[in-house]
């Protein structure tokens, strides 16, 4: 990542509310010299094709679901019939409506409109995203770094959960359709919808439907007693701090310090972090021959945790010393 594009996302990521497609597009910066563009064009560009692709399908749903029904008789014989040639409107009737015409009037589509469904919206995203255009996940993804990287992710139509989720919130702001993510543990999954009215659904199971059963499953399966309180959205922060972290912990599994040392820093640009960020790039910047700037970060983590955290600190004082020892 270049220093202008470092500079882009500290300015993204403090800024309310957080664009989180472009924060992602410049994370990917790191790795990948052609996302290395302040603009995220191309990252956009194609959320903005797959939305558009999943429009006209969730407008004619929506028309669907407003399509007035005859009224039955007690015993369930219908006491009118449509007479006249089919699709020709009747005296009282408004003109049926086109399929251009429906995805028009998706402006106004959404809770306030008294027209959202979230099981309409939910289901056609898993047909658009899911099945349509393919996205989804799978075990061997979890130890690629491309399933971290959105302009990866949109090209490859892979990715872990909290990537392709990423991609369902990005791609139902544009077709006006609420949604947050819920960081389920060990796994991200969207609700769309309000949290007082909410459909989930796992992205990384192509946008398949999840019922409360379904999320304290994967709560019980990572060894957590469910609460409502794993129901909760995320915010856009949380989720960076997440892709993040996922990131650093791939760098220690496969032994890749320099990975785990661009995540680090660019979790260090997020308005809140936690100490011991410091101290871990201390500890990576030693590891890689930065002697004087490992003793930096650890001192700087000691000075920070000392009130609290004598011990830590204390230890982190000892390594800075011994990275100060090694430049004579």
């Amino acid at each position: 990542m270049s220093t202008r594009s470092r500079g882009r996302f500290a300015e993204v990521v403090r800024r309310e509310p957080i664009d989180l497609a472009v924060a992602c597009h410049l994370l990917a910066a790191e790795v990948d010299p052609a996302a290395d563009a302040p603009d995220a064009t191309a990252t956009l560009s194609a959320l903005d094709a797959f939305a558009a692709q999943a429009r006209p399908l969730l407008a004619a749903r929506t028309t669907s679901s407003r399509r007035p029904r005859f009224p039955r008789a007690e015993h369930g014989t219908p006491v009118a019939r449509q007479t006249g040639a089919p699709g020709q409107a009747q005296p009282g009737q408004a003109q049926p409506e086109s399929g251009s015409e429906a995805a028009g009037r998706l402006e106004g589509f959404g809770p306030g409109a008294g027209n959202f469904d979230p099981r309409i919206a939910a289901e056609t995203l898993h047909e658009s995203l899911g099945l349509a255009a393919g996205f989804a996940g799978a075990e061997d993804d979890y130890t690629d770094l491309r399933s971290s990287l959105l302009p990866d992710v949109l090209r490859r139509r892979r990715g872990l959960p909290i990537l392709l989720s990423v991609v369902w919130l990005e791609v139902a702001a544009r077709l006006g359709v609420p949604a947050y993510p819920v960081g389920l543990p060990g796994h991200v999954v969207v609700a769309v919808g309000s949290p007082q009215d909410h459909v989930l659904v796992d992205p990384f199971a192509a946008g398949r439907l999840l019922t409360v059963h379904d999320a304290a499953e994967k709560v019980r399966a990572a060894g957590f007693a469910f609460t409502r309180a794993h129901l909760a959205p995320m915010s856009a922060q949380d989720v960076l701090t997440r892709i993040l972290g996922n990131i650093r912990i791939l760098g220690a599994r496969s032994d890749a310090p320099h990975m785990r040392l661009w995540a680090v820093e660019l979790s260090l640009l997020l308005p809140h972090h936690p100490a011991s960020l410091r101290r871990e790039r201390g500890e990576l910047r030693v590891r890689l021959g930065d002697f004087l700037g490992g003793a930096t970060d650890l001192t700087a983590f000691a000075d920070t945790v000392a009130a609290v955290e004598p011990a830590a600190a204390a230890a982190a004082r000892q390594a800075a010393a011994a990275a100060r020892a090694r430049l004579n």
